[in-house]
Parts: structure tokens; C-alpha cells; sequence
């Protein structure tokens, strides 16, 4: 194998490992830390979501007249829902976690490479 072809893998794992931007809400090119800080937004997951109603006077009377028995079924059902969401949050924990340590262990191999 000769330098040159050497000096181009080497150039081509450089280009591999160097950090790229993740795509943010918008669609377009963000900062590293935009998709770590959507998945900190989003980990928390809840049976807590806010009453939607659609639009125009019709769903808002809809709205109006649901939402009473949508609470006391939310409070009915909670027993059931929460332990599935806790065990989700628990996941989401561990996974943002072990990517956190991922990351840390990628940096440092990064910086012995230099």
C-alpha cells in the first residue's frame, strides 16, 4: 500500500468520525445537540396531554362537552397507564444515558487518535 492511498484513508475516516450537523424540527441542519436536546424534551413521557378540540364552533362544543368525561376517565384509568408509562420513562432514561456514555467514549477515542 502505498503513503498516498494510506493518507487518503486516513482522510476518509477523519471525514467519517468528524461531527455532522443532526437535523433539527425544522428539517434543516442544526446543532450536534439538537437531537440530544429534542430526546431530553421528549423523555418524559405522561398520560397528562392536554384536551383538543377541533376546530370551528361545532368542535368546540364537542370539546366543551367531552372534556368532563375525558377526566374522570383519565383519573379512572391512571392505575392502569402509569406503571407502563414509568417502566417508558425508565427506558428513555437508560437509553439517553447509555448514549451519553457512547458519546464520552467516542470523544476520548477521538482525541487518542490525534
Amino acid at each position: 500500500m502505498s503513503e498516498h492511498e494510506v493518507d487518503l484513508i486516513v482522510a476518509r475516516l477523519r471525514d467519517e468520525l468528524s461531527p455532522r450537523p443532526v437535523a433539527d424540527d425544522a428539517g434543516g441542519g442544526g446543532s450536534p445537540w439538537s437531537a440530544r436536546m429534542q430526546a431530553e424534551r421528549f423523555w418524559a413521557v405522561t398520560a397528562d396531554r392536554p384536551f383538543l378540540s377541533r376546530p370551528g364552533p361545532w368542535g368546540r362544543l364537542r370539546g366543551l362537552l367531552l372534556t368532563p368525561p375525558k377526566l374522570v376517565l383519565r383519573k379512572l384509568m391512571r392505575w392502569y397507564v402509569e406503571p407502563a408509562l414509568a417502566q417508558q420513562r425508565d427506558f428513555n432514561s437508560s437509553v439517553l444515558g447509555a448514549l451519553d456514555q457512547l458519546n464520552e467514549r467516542v470523544d476520548e477515542l477521538a482525541r487518542r487518535s490525534k
